[in-house]
């Protein structure tokens, strides 16, 4: 039997998901996956604020307005939700280990603390994967052993991963 793939997604690309972007359609390949069993999503408890907060701004910036945002934001918890209860998603407390692992990744690398709890929370959790369009948070993760792909440029790459069974 194939291990189950578990695919850490950064709050950017989950955002991908509920707004079209470049890289939305790896991001439903993703979900399609961990929808029918055969894969994993796993966020940080952290991610929920920051996709949270990057919805904000886009409304704010006028590129949402506020019914598309209630909307969205719904459809985020509620599917999320649905994701978990189906074991298709994790959600990862801040736990102390990843707080302390953060913390090494930020002296160490000298990133950004809501960057170093996304690396801390895939490196930590086994995840197969990091989903990201963030160029130095992809660098850092490969610095770390884990394999990162650009959600906007890898798509070959993302879609045989994703696609085997």
């Amino acid at each position: 039997m194939t291990a189950v793939l578990k695919v850490y997604l950064d709050s950017s690309t989950v955002v991908k998901r509920y707004v079209h972007e470049s890289g939305s359609e790896m991001v439903d390949l993703v979900y399609a996956k961990a929808e029918k069993g055969t894969g994993r999503i796993v966020i940080s408890l952290w991610n929920i604020g920051e996709v949270l907060g990057v919805l904000d701004t886009y409304r704010s910036r006028k590129s949402l307005d506020d019914e598309a945002l209630l909307e969205i934001t719904r459809s985020f918890l509620a599917e999320s939700e649905k994701m978990i209860r189906l074991g298709g998603m994790e959600v990862h407390p801040l736990a102390l280990g990843i707080l302390m692992e953060t913390y090494s990744l930020i002296l160490k690398h000298h990133i950004y603390q809501a960057d170093a709890v996304q690396i801390a929370t895939s490196k930590l959790t086994g995840s197969n994967l990091l989903l990201s369009a963030d160029r130095k948070l992809l660098g850092v993760a490969r610095s770390e052993n884990i394999e990162a792909l650009n959600i906007e440029s890898d798509e070959d790459r993302i879609r045989k991963l994703v696609l085997e069974e």
